[in-house]
């Protein structure tokens, strides 16, 4: 029993990111679906109308586990069994690929997310989910985002229309396997702009204040140590939040701890399957202290191992639950592993970090001294707080804070929210949050009830642990001896990551080689005009980064002579057989001459130049590659 059911779990999204000896990962690649630039982008024989769920049995279960202080419910599974064999559309493409296009449609959903039985892409191919109207896109997941042997889900995309969309390119020949086990039907806590108030992001309180207001400037690093995650129970979905944790051993274990009543729904608990598919929320935040015009980039992972919980015959005890995430966290989350202290002494002041009915972070602080409580009937298992008018509002706790961490006055981690009576129209209402020192060693004598044997791994016998960033984790970023080249010319990379990283593999887009595995490589050349893509992956024993740098390489065509009395020939890449297109224009920009070829082979071709003037630009195309050069013509007169 939960006497105050407004704390419990709420609704939630996805994204991986795969790092090198996890094998479970989801981190979007980004990009833009093929499909986007054409006008038939689902046709409606693609589209599937997948029933909704009984809204009146619903909500009466709602009404009723609301009386009954259960956990409040957001999102409910409907089950399909959909695979890229019995449903969708396949087309072949003209550059030999193949594309696989599924429309879904479930009327009355705010977002629609899909859980997946089996997940495999095979090399080289890529998947896309989206809404109906482009304005929410999920991907690319790319075979860096395959569970192994785990259950997959990909986020949640808001509307009650989604498309998927598979591409597998010219010559893989192995098929992908999308085994659709049902989908997420968000039907509510999904709230993104200004709600009814007028005042907030989301669907948080009005006297909710962001954490990057003046009342989170001492707190900024605690901050990054808090998550948003979407908790998962038996086919239902709820929102919490959850802190990162140190431990003493400094190995930056993904360590992540939040409240037991979030794994736990209407007597059942979550089984290592819902786990699976937990996603974990990083940064989900206002740059600032105003609202943020749209919605933050979404920066998650997807999956984790129960580690230990206050669960047990006797009750609720202090209501923790830890888990570790299935991967280490990348480096771009800059994720901060929050200190924490085990002693039972009340703090003077400090403050609350949380994700209200799952919006964008929010701090709550307290300034007068937290006193030792009763929640259920064991004694002094929680910490009673009662918050505190700050510049900016009045900071209280909602649905989605469940599992959130109170900070003492040293930025410690002292508790983590179980429920209380707090909310804007009642600020003066008491929180109650689990004590770290009850968990430590008092909910059981098995490692698997105590927090104890997981963040003080080497038994130092610590009362207290300062949070740390990780400073270990490999961080990617390189450069060249020079961004432009002509064509035939070559490259020399240079590899100027930190946290020394153990390996090294570079994809040259437009280059020869087009990867390497060298920590330097050199002797890339470039044989074709154009603008073009360099990426680096590195890894270390403590994760993986990449970096890409979008068109860094600039290879020019080259142009002889110039100046020139009357004629140039311009070397091309010879092995090229694409259509090629001249343009000429005058100084004034106006289209002098115009020379096409739908189809063109050889390493250079010669262009008359005008008569008329003595300063011409150049524009040449080939596919999406375009390029511009100044000419001069001397000795010719009009």
């Amino acid at each position: 029993m939960f006497p105050f059911n407004k704390f419990l779990p709420f609704l939630f999204l996805l994204i991986s990111f795969l790092v090198a000896h996890s094998a479970c990962a989801q981190v979007e690649k980004g990009g833009t679906p093929r499909s986007f630039s054409r006008k038939d982008y689902l046709r409606p024989a693609v589209s599937l109308s997948v029933a909704p769920p009984d809204m009146n049995a619903v909500n009466e279960e709602d009404i009723r586990d609301a009386g009954l202080e259960k956990p409040y419910r957001v999102g409910v599974s409907v089950p399909l069994s959909l695979n890229t064999g019995n449903s969708g559309l396949w087309e072949n493409l003209a550059d030999g690929g193949r594309l696989w296009i599924l429309g879904l449609k479930c009327s009355g959903a705010q977002a629609i997310g899909i859980d997946y039985r089996h997940f495999y892409l095979p090399p080289g191919s890529d998947l896309f989910i989206y809404n109906n109207v482009h304005s929410v896109i999920a991907g690319a997941f790319t075979p860096v985002n395959n569970p192994g042997e785990r259950s997959f889900s990909t986020r949640p995309v808001r509307g009650d229309e989604i498309v998927l969309e598979y591409y597998q390119p010219a010559g893989c020949f192995e098929q992908p396997i999308l085994d659709i086990l049902g989908l997420v039907f968000m039907y509510r806590g999904i709230d993104v702009g200004i709600n009814r108030s007028g005042k907030n992001f989301g669907g948080s309180g009005a006297c909710e204040v962001n954490v990057n207001c003046q009342e989170g400037d001492a707190w900024k690093q605690q901050a990054q140590g808090v998550i948003r995650l979407l908790a998962r129970v038996r086919g239902n979905s709820f929102w919490c939040t959850g802190s990162l944790l140190n431990n003493t051993r400094l190995d930056f274990s993904p360590l992540c701890l939040t409240a037991n009543h979030c794994s736990q729904s209407a007597g059942l608990i979550s089984s290592a399957d819902d786990l699976d598919k937990w996603i974990f929320y990083f940064n989900y935040e206002s740059e600032s202290c105003a609202d943020p015009a749209s919605e933050p980039v979404i920066h998650s992972l997807i999956g984790a191992t129960k580690l230990a919980s206050s669960q047990s015959p006797s009750g609720l005890g202090s209501d923790f639950f830890l888990v570790k995430l299935n991967q280490n966290i990348p480096a771009p989350y800059l994720p901060y592993y929050n200190g924490w202290n085990n002693l039972d002494n009340g703090s003077p002041s400090g403050v609350g970090i949380h994700h209200p009915q799952g919006d964008i972070k929010k701090i709550s602080t307290y300034k007068t001294p937290l006193t030792s409580g009763t929640y259920e009937t064991t004694v002094g298992t929680h910490w009673i707080v009662q918050w505190s008018s700050t510049p900016n509002g009045f900071g209280i706790t909602e649905p989605g804070s469940s599992g959130s961490p109170v900070f003492d006055n040293n930025g410690l981690l002292i508790g983590t929210l179980t429920g209380g009576e707090s909310s804007c129209k009642d600020t003066a209402g008491l929180d109650y949050y689990g004590k770290v020192a009850y968990s430590w060693q008092s909910n059981g004598i098995a490692d698997s009830m105590q927090l104890k044997p997981w963040l003080d791994p080497l038994n130092e016998g610590r009362s207290a642990m300062q949070g740390a960033f990780n400073d270990r984790l490999a961080i990617a970023d390189f450069e060249a001896d020079t961004t432009s080249v002509p064509i035939g010319g070559e490259l020399d990379f240079f590899d100027r990551s930190m946290g020394n990283p153990v390996s090294w593999h570079w994809y040259f887009q437009g280059g020869e080689p087009s990867e390497s595995t060298q920590q330097s490589p050199v002797n890339i050349v470039y044989k074709s005009f154009g603008k073009y893509s360099v990426k680096l992956i590195v890894n270390n024993q403590y994760g993986t980064d990449s970096l890409t740098k979008i068109s860094y390489v600039e290879v020019k065509a080259v142009v002889y002579p110039n100046p020139t009395n009357g004629a140039v020939t311009i070397f091309l890449d010879p092995k090229s057989t694409s259509g090629l297109k001249f343009e000429i224009f005058n100084e004034m920009g106006l289209l002098v001459k115009t020379v096409e070829w739908n189809s063109f082979s050889g390493s250079s071709v010669s262009l008359d130049m005008p008569r008329a003037g003595n300063i011409f630009f150049l524009r040449m195309q080939r596919d999406s590659q375009v390029q511009i050069h100044k000419i001069i013509v001397v000795g010719k007169n009009p």
